[in-house]
């Protein structure tokens, strides 16, 4: 590798007409990711977004595999994890096509590199990197090792020297292991923004070292997020919480809320949005845990602010198969979470229901729709309008603009609650 002529210093680095460019780190052992995980990932995407936005560069989002452990590697697992990045997280990834199992020639050059540096010792019959003998071969470059881990760390502080005297590069079958692999990736890649956990502060002053020992053209900037814990139960899953009916706009909200300048109302809805609205710097906080009622609550807020074209592309993400003027007009009428107007979606199919027993003014509700159909000015519906289109009762809110319902379906409804109306009255009279 050539050796620098001149080396630039992470804030610069994110300064500038060059694009901002970060990596996710992936591992595909599961086909959805974990709450925590996700977020990492959308607050990496969020910052390189926000610092090119603010410097009037572009960002590039890179997918890195994380899949040299076959164990607990499945490609399968792909598809869907690519899938939540874009359509849960709303993250522009640029390419995905770099895989760590693919890296064993770029890795053996570096620990080559490295050797000639003399920064090399055999542990165990393992390579291990000397930090005493990469400072001295650093400082006698002029580099100072230090100071640049120091500015490195962009949020918070880091611990300057490496806790252990030989850090391992290798494991015992001659794969690279974390900290020379994410480098040489890193350079690779040609990445600028590094966005970790708060548990991996203390990589950086030895990553510091390789990037300088390997020539980097400049450091990467490092942020570091506080992490988000696990309950106490189980993994939070991304793909459980969708299937659950939580809107996607409304996890990648809650999962950005701590590091968004304060806004009224509902929050931000689109990863643009949320991008406008990162602090600069994120702030470093402490770990939480996953709070699954504060997103639940989260999303009933947002659920009653939302885009029209949002809660539109989301409700039939989530499944629902109406008529489109049907799903259009719950979007527009009923705007409450998506489980709520999924099944309102079912009961406003054009098949047949079946009605459960009519309430007290369903009477009334059918000579109410009656009268609207013919075009006849009329007050509020009364409230019994939702079993006349549904054939159930408790759908609180249903009415307001029923007009705008296929006439079609309309009609089909009126004869069905008539014909329920004369078992009721038919059943009362035995």
């Amino acid at each position: 590798m050539e050796p620098l002529s001149r080396r630039n210093a992470p804030a610069t680095a994110l300064e500038g007409a060059e694009p901002v460019r970060t990596r996710l780190g992936v591992s595909p052992n599961h086909a959805s990711f974990r709450v925590g995980v996700l977020r990492t990932h959308l607050l990496t995407a969020l910052a390189a977004h926000a610092a090119a936005a603010r410097t009037g560069a572009t960002a590039q989002v890179r997918v890195r595999w994380d899949d040299t452990d076959p164990s607990r590697t499945d490609r399968r697992h792909e598809p869907d994890l690519l899938t939540e990045l874009a359509d849960v997280a709303q993250i522009p990834v640029t390419d995905a096509d770099l895989r760590q199992s693919h890296g064993a020639p770029r890795y053996r050059q570096a620990l080559a590199h490295l050797q000639e540096s003399g920064v090399i010792r055999d542990e165990g019959g393992t390579a291990c990197l000397d930090i005493a003998a990469a400072d001295h071969v650093l400082k006698r470059r002029g580099q100072d090792p230090e100071g640049a881990t120091t500015h490195a760390a962009v949020n918070t502080r880091v611990q300057l020297q490496p806790a252990q005297a030989r850090v391992r590069l290798l494991r015992s079958d001659g794969r690279a292991l974390w900290h020379l692999a994410s480098v040489v990736d890193d350079l690779h890649q040609h990445t600028t923004l590094i966005v970790r956990g708060s548990d991996k502060t203390n990589a950086t002053a030895i990553q510091v070292r390789l990037f300088q020992l390997l020539d980097a053209a400049r450091l990467p900037a490092f942020l570091f997020l506080p992490r988000l814990r696990d309950t106490d139960h189980a993994p939070s899953r991304v793909a459980a919480l969708i299937e659950a009916g939580i809107r996607p706009s409304a996890l990648r909200w809650y999962l950005a809320e701590p590091f968004l300048a304060p806004t009224p109302g509902a929050g931000p809805q689109t990863f643009t949005q949320l991008a406008a609205r990162l602090r600069d710097p994120l702030p470093a906080g402490s770990d939480a845990r996953f709070d699954q009622q504060r997103l639940a609550a989260l999303d009933r807020k947002l659920s009653g602010a939302l885009h029209n074209s949002i809660a539109r592309d989301e409700l039939r993400r989530a499944g629902a198969t109406a008529h489109p003027r049907v799903l259009d007009w719950v979007v527009d009428h009923y705007r409450r979470p998506l489980p709520h107007q999924r099944r309102l979606c079912a009961l406003l199919d054009e098949g047949t229901h079946a009605y459960e027993p009519p309430p007290p003014r369903a009477a009334e509700a059918v000579r109410w729709l009656e009268r609207r159909l013919r075009g006849e000015a009329e007050a509020p519906p009364p409230p019994d309008l939702a079993w006349v289109l549904t054939g159930e009762t408790n759908l609180p809110g249903l009415g307001p603009g029923v007009d705008r319902l296929p006439d079609e379906l309309l009609k089909a409804r009126l004869i069905a609650a008539r014909q329920a109306l004369s078992r009721a009255s038919a059943a009362s009279m035995r």
